[in-house]
């Protein structure tokens, strides 16, 4: 491994930098952690940034940490935080049906982006149309009707359900933000469902058939104020969604999240009202710098710009505070879990494996990384660190990945 020519005493210590408001670095050595740092080759990486702080959030050592940088994938941390802190980790979304005084049933989407058709035994998707076709089968027969017209109501999001600021060769494969979807808004992998209320809405009017409910036309409607409920299903809580959504890297699920936000913040459930109510969240929070910008909630766009140092007290905020602990707690494991489960995977970086909690974040030349980590002499560090402009994936995720395995060396204990 090349070793960069950056002197330690260019590398920003709690000495230099300015100290979050919370924490202590007692106990730390800044300038081992400092030097661990440095001694990471940055070849091939355009423009790069790391911050390393406590548990609590206080400054320990960075370079470039101030520098705002495109987070991808990082990004959802923020989002997760946001929604998180703005609903309660208790917060769960209902989808449901309602009948209005004239007789037709509307499904109404609540913004569950883990919804399925089939019931699934998973615990974060314990909501299914194939439930809410039971009890809803079971509603109107008990009240003698077995022929209905079915409406579907997508209204609780607003604006573009594609971010303008995405690739658009990317329209065919990324799942539309919608209120109501069932398979995370995807036929597959590698395809996107166009109208994914409309889906939503021909399965379950296929489960109604199935109990013996005949459909006889289904099409969109705006649930009325008059309308009764007939029946519900209950998302998993959100500490659950939000788990899977770190783990996977669901973008679907971070900028259905984001519109939540939005809502209980009296925001516009759109991308623009969306990423509004999350800065304004970090903004309370202490979590925003200068030269930051926030397109979506998922950091598909490149053109979002978070700080290392934001990045980096974001998951200690996590790590200190009882009711944020999930976003902690369900980073993906080095070599273990998630987008992580592959990574650390040659000789210099091993070390990390089983011992980095972290986010990660990839797009075209950008990759980035953040999370906690334990080193040899026993401290816990958060750390964040990413790269813009790089020559390619390998070499930016090694930049990464030896940069939280060189932190995991460190006898950084004062």
């Amino acid at each position: 491994m090349s070793v960069a020519t950056t002197s330690p005493t260019a590398v920003e210590t709690s000495a230099s930098a300015t100290p979050s408001p919370t924490g202590t670095t007692v106990g730390i050595d800044a300038d081992a952690v400092a030097k661990r740092i440095a001694g990471i080759s940055r070849q091939g990486i355009g423009s790069s940034g790391v911050a390393v702080v406590t548990e609590t959030g206080a400054t320990v050592a960075g370079r470039g940490s101030g520098k705002a940088l495109a987070p991808a994938s990082t990004m959802k941390i923020l989002t997760t935080l946001a929604a998180l802190d703005t609903l309660g980790a208790d917060h769960t979304f209902s989808t449901k049906v309602v009948r209005e005084p004239g007789g037709r049933v509307v499904l109404v989407g609540g913004g569950d982006p883990l919804l399925t058709d089939k019931a699934s035994t998973s615990v974060a998707q314990p909501a299914s149309l194939e439930a809410l076709a039971r009890t809803t089968a079971a509603a109107l027969k008990a009240s003698g009707v077995k022929k209905v017209s079915l409406g579907y109501d997508d209204s609780l999001f607003t604006g573009p359900d594609f971010n303008p600021a995405w690739t658009k060769k990317w329209h065919t494969f990324l799942a539309r933000v919608s209120p109501l979807t069932v398979g995370e808004g995807l036929y597959n992998p590698w395809q996107a469902d166009q109208k994914p209320a409309r889906t939503a809405a021909d399965a379950f009017a296929q489960r109604l058939e199935a109990r013996g409910i005949t459909v006889t036309k289904v099409a969109p409607a705006t649930a009325s104020d008059a309308a009764t409920e007939l029946a519900s299903v209950q998302s998993a809580p959100l500490s659950t969604i939000v788990a899977r959504t770190l783990r996977l890297s669901d973008n679907h699920a971070a900028e259905v999240l984001a519109r939540h936000v939005a809502i209980a913040a009296g925001e516009e459930p759109s991308f623009t009202g969306a990423t509004s109510a999350v800065k304004a969240w970090l903004v309370a929070h202490d979590l925003w710098d200068d030269g930051m910008r926030l397109v979506d909630g998922s950091g598909l766009s490149s053109r979002s710009r978070v700080t290392p140092s934001v990045l980096a007290r974001a998951v200690a905020l996590s790590l200190d505070t009882e009711s944020l602990a999930s976003v902690a707690a369900s980073l993906p494991v080095a070599g273990k879990s998630g987008t992580l489960k592959d990574r650390f995977n040659d000789a210099s970086e091993r070390i990390g494996r089983g011992n980095v909690h972290a986010k990660t974040g990839t797009l075209p030349g950008i990759g980035a990384l953040a999370g906690y980590l334990t080193t040899q002499d026993g401290t816990r560090l958060v750390f964040a660190v990413m790269a813009n402009d790089g020559v390619g994936q390998t070499t930016t995720q090694n930049f990464l990945d030896r940069t939280a395995a060189a932190l995991v060396r460190c006898g950084c204990a004062a």
